[in-house]
């Protein structure tokens, strides 16, 4: 007689979240790491490990996230067979980086899920879900940089203080540096 062996789906769980989205719509970490862990234990998921990167923007270079590198890297060596995350806005904000991310994870066989959004890129219909997702969310993005710009320039030239951050010595008196 044979055994059969069972093996279960690794499971790694992606959660980030930036500053100014933590405050605006409560995405913190702690619930996402909460959502994450429930799902995993529903679905009979191995977890590989959490992968967390703290105010970082899915919009800036993806070397800066650390977390989402390490992911990565174990990706590449096929320690992770699913990669798990709330929302398709918390993974990227740009469509060509996502293209790039999941070339390598075909290559790897890695599949993602959301556990908030449906999606399914098997189908046609799934994948242009996909694109028009990825680009509302790079939208967003973009507009919300372009206010914040707006908003700096007009500060700087009133020459008013953008930043609470400064070198030792200078301060702020009357919204002034």
């Amino acid at each position: 007689m044979s055994e059969k062996k069972i093996s279960m789906t690794r499971a790694a769980l992606y959660i980030r979240v930036s500053t100014e989205e933590q405050a605006m719509h409560g995405y913190s970490l702690e619930a996402q790491r909460e959502a994450l862990t429930r799902y995993t234990k529903e679905h009979d998921l191995l977890i590989v490990d959490y992968y967390v990167d703290e105010g970082k923007s899915a919009r800036g270079k993806m070397q800066n996230r650390k977390e989402f590198m390490r992911m990565l890297e174990d990706v590449k060596a096929d320690k992770i067979d699913l990669i798990l995350f709330i929302k398709l806005d918390r993974w990227f904000r740009s469509v060509k980086d996502y293209y790039k991310i999941q070339e390598i994870l075909e290559a790897h066989h890695v599949n993602w899920c959301t556990t908030e959004e449906h999606y399914d890129t098997t189908t046609t219909n799934g994948r242009l879900h996909i694109n028009i997702r990825l680009s509302i969310a790079q939208d967003e993005a973009d507009r919300t940089s372009d206010r914040i710009k707006f908003v700096f320039a007009s500060k700087l030239a009133r020459k008013e203080v953008i930043t609470g951050m400064f070198p030792p010595g200078f301060k702020v008196e009357n919204d002034v540096v």
